[in-house]
């Protein structure tokens, strides 16, 4: 009989000091169309700092100050703190007074990143508020928190 194409991945996963059971989570993790809390959380952390970084510089009391200043005062507050120890729950991660210039180049990066480009010109657009009606259809297994949603007004 000729050698079978998995033989090679046995093999392997035979002789390394892998643990079974943490090799099948890790491919299971990976199946299309199953997502997990954790991949939820990571999604759906950018569509929560990018709109609450737009209805902040977009607030009228933060006029003339610096996205970076308003960055920093936000992940200075407890609601940062809450809203972190809740997204990063999963990945045992909790918020740290220490780790405060981290986050903010963080969030920094992240507002940068091309990749986010369209989510911030639609929190420009809107507020920074997801717009509730059928066109969201994009906000499918995410996590959003509550306070970034607004009533669409009947057109």
């Amino acid at each position: 009989m000729g050698k079978d194409k998995w033989d090679k991945v046995i093999e392997y996963l035979k002789t390394s000091k892998r643990d079974p059971d943490g090799v099948l989570k890790l491919l299971q993790g990976n199946q299309k169309g199953k997502e997990t809390n954790y991949d939820i959380n990571r999604s759906s952390y950018s569509l929560n700092v990018i709109a609450v970084i737009t209805q902040k510089t977009l607030d009228p009391k933060n006029k003339g100050k610096t996205r970076s200043h308003i960055i920093r005062t936000w992940v200075k507050s407890e609601d940062f703190k809450n809203f972190y120890n809740l997204m990063r729950h999963e990945e045992k991660l909790k918020w740290s007074m220490d780790n405060v210039p981290k986050y903010v180049k963080q969030i920094n990066d992240l507002w940068s990143k091309p990749n986010q480009q369209h989510w911030i010109k639609y929190f420009k657009m809107t507020g920074g508020y997801f717009l509730v009606g059928e066109e969201n259809k994009k906000l499918k297994n995410k996590s959003i928190s509550s306070n970034l949603f607004k009533l669409e007004r009947d057109k």
